[in-house]
């Protein structure tokens, strides 16, 4: 492949055949995306396809592999699931690009596998048991009552320091040095005496040199956590670092491996993941190949303790956007874009099955004191009149949500509980408790788009199996999926060679309807599986080769009692956050508005952002309560495919009804 590489008309023809729907060719937006190989920075806003032009950028990079220098591809995204849709998609047709040089997977699993565990090998002489915030905070939340070289009332202040301090404490790399800090990249922490039961009367602090030692004896029981295999996945990035300022040329190495680095929702990434992959992959312009990074500044939304990649994210020099989306109608594309913080134009594309362009009007449901629990049930009855007029498809794959940004506080404000009392915080999760392996493999999903159901699927019944065969961790704990891998890693690397291959092919064969084969070949398998934990097979052989008796297949509609569905008028809509529906693709989404407890500018999502319902875009200087309110309604407005309600009580509603443009909304009251 020459340094400076232009696909040919073949090249995009053979990734439109792969896809795209027959007779589909991909626009101006994307083939200019598609067939630029520099650095730069790719805007696109919900919807507009930018999985699918990636996928196609790397169909035809991969026809040009292995390149003659040795050097590879990198893609890095930010969860697992985006991945699996990677290999999912093209993975049969790309000969090359999942093998060596080449690395696609998270930028958690980056930093491990190139950084963090080499590091650590090399200091430890072995690797590390567990990259797990779980299995570290097990043993975080049970400090020693001693440390050797401290005395008796040093450990007893550094306990009731760990024990009353709420803060993540983390490592990090300051001026050359480990530093204790508020979180990882975090301000350094003081060691202030926690006030407890104390009355503040009789409060007094510790002096600097307790609280010397206070530091030094976290230093040193995180020390030992370390030594011992078990890391957060912030001390992944802490070791990072330190591997970085310890041996430069290590960056030089990433840069000659990879010819082309791509990052996927970049905007997902926290300040210390931007600054790592900007530090290798950038290096203040001088890297030769090409860095793209690929999001949407305005659905950066996070959970309290992380940053906002929004605030951080400075655009490159080339910067290319796909304004088209594929999902939003056009009067639904006007109205999400006025909530964009960073400004960019949506253009609605979403069409009917005549070709027409999708023209639902969005609907305020107005709601009052005595009206509020009815707001979903109103929501669906619109969905069905819309579904009866043939406006709006209902099939197998429709999805109707309704979402909320809170979900509960002590106050008597709104949020979402006030709307759907029952509505837990983690649905329940419906899984069936199996008699036999068959009847697992008997159930698993099949026709999917990603392995990850049908793996969980084969886990689960592994777990069972050890747990019948009593095998137990290294706290005498039962296995779960991230410990029993991690086990097999560390203990019996034949056999974890083994089970990486072996599961593969076991998800490939259920996912083509071919269970038996599976199913025979765990069980042939099962002795070497057992023999890696020190375990015979024997008090699982029952459960490993019973047999299937009157199975049937469970109803998938789950009741209308469940915790986070109503069912009403015949349509099924999912109650849930806004955080959690993030890059889905709804038919119809009902946002909620709900109270939240800091900040200014109003206290709900109507009175902060009350211009931008009167379709007047953001201004540049604005509060962090707005800028965060506007982002959420960015994210959730943007969800649907034809049908948008945004349910507010008739107080808030009165104060912005006359300056609503009702060619655009219509207004809904109960």
């Amino acid at each position: 492949m020459p340094a400076v590489f232009h696909p040919s008309l073949d090249d995009i023809a053979y990734a439109e055949r792969i896809l795209l729907p027959a007779g589909e060719s991909f626009d101006k937006e994307r083939l200019r995306f598609i067939c630029d190989m520099g650095t730069l920075d790719l805007l696109a806003v919900p919807g507009s396809g930018k999985t699918t032009a990636l996928l196609a950028k790397l169909l035809i990079l991969d026809r040009y592999l292995p390149r003659m220098d040795g050097s590879g591809i990198l893609v890095i995204s930010h969860t697992n699931a985006a991945v699996d849709e990677i290999r999912d998609r093209i993975g049969t047709h790309c000969t090359q690009l999942f093998r060596y040089p080449n690395f696609i997977g998270t930028i958690q699993r980056f930093v491990d596998e190139f950084l963090a565990v080499p590091y650590y090998v090399n200091w430890y002489k072995k690797a590390p048991l567990h990259i797990d915030d779980a299995a570290y905070e097990a043993l975080f939340s049970n400090p020693p009552f001693s440390i050797k070289g401290f005395t008796k009332q040093e450990s007893k202040n550094a306990r009731y320091f760990l024990m009353l301090n709420v803060k993540r404490i983390r490592w990090s790399w300051v001026d050359g040095k480990a530093t204790l800090t508020e979180g990882y990249a975090g301000k350094a922490i003081d060691f202030k005496k926690p006030l407890g039961r104390t009355k503040p009367s009789n409060y007094s602090d510790w002096s600097a040199s307790e609280k010397g030692r206070i530091r030094e004896w976290v230093h040193a029981f995180k020390l030992m956590i370390l030594k011992l295999g078990y890391l957060c996945y912030d001390d992944a990035y802490f070791l990072a670092s330190v591997a970085l300022n310890r041996n430069p040329q290590i960056k030089s190495m990433l840069q000659q491996r990879f010819a082309h680095v791509f990052v996927d929702e970049m905007q997902d990434m926290e300040r210390h993941q931007y600054e790592l992959l900007e530090d290798l992959f950038f290096d203040v312009g001088a890297y030769r190949g090409g860095y793209q990074r690929i999001g949407d500044r305005n659905q950066s939304i996070f959970d309290g303790r992380s940053s906002v990649a929004e605030e951080f994210w400075e655009s490159r020099e080339k910067v290319l956007e796909l304004n088209g989306s594929y999902r939003l109608g056009p009067i639904l594309a006007d109205v999400v874009s006025v909530f964009g913080v960073s400004p960019i134009r949506i253009e609605g594309r979403q069409k009917n099955p005549d070709g027409s362009a999708v023209m639902i009007k969005p609907r305020f449901i107005v709601y009052s004191d005595t009206t509020r629990l009815g707001v979903i049930q109103r929501f669906a009855s619109i969905v069905r009149e819309l579904a009866n007029a043939q406006l709006l498809p209902l099939h197998d794959k429709s999805r109707c949500k309704a979402v909320c940004w809170t979900i509960k506080g002590e106050s008597k404000k709104t949020r979402l509980t006030d709307y759907h009392p029952p509505y837990a915080r983690i649905a329940p999760t419906g899984r069936v408790h199996h008699e036999v392996l068959e009847s697992h493999l008997a159930l698993a999903q099949h026709d999917v788009t990603s392995f990850s159901p049908i793996e969980q699927t084969i886990v689960d019944a592994l777990l069972r199996v050890l747990r019948l065969e009593s095998a137990t961790d290294a706290e005498d704990s039962h296995f779960v999926k991230n410990s029993m891998k991690g086990f097999l890693q560390t203990n019996s690397p034949d056999v974890w060679e083994n089970y990486q291959s072996n599961m593969y092919r076991w998800c490939l064969a259920i996912a083509g309807g071919d269970r038996d084969s599976a199913l025979q070949e765990i069980r042939q398998w099962m002795p070497e599986f057992c023999a890696a934990f020190d375990r015979q097979f024997a008090a699982s052989k029952d459960f490993v080769f019973g047999e299937l008796e009157n199975l049937s297949t469970p109803d998938t509609t789950p009741p209308q009692e469940e915790c986070n569905v109503v069912i009403y008028d015949g349509i099924r809509v999912d109650v849930s956050t806004v955080h959690r529906v993030k890059g889905e693709t709804h038919t119809a989404t009902l946002y909620m508005e709900s109270f939240y407890e800091k900040g200014g500018g109003g206290n709900y999502e109507s009175e902060r952002l009350m211009s931008q319902f009167h379709a007047k875009p953001l201004s540049d200087k604005l509060h962090n309560r707005v800028r965060q309110s506007a982002k959420m309604v960015y994210v959730g407005f943007s969800r649907p495919t034809h049908l948008l309600c945004f349910a507010v009580h008739e107080s808030r509603f009165q104060k912005m009804e006359a300056e609503i443009c009702t060619n655009t909304w219509e207004i809904v009251r109960l």
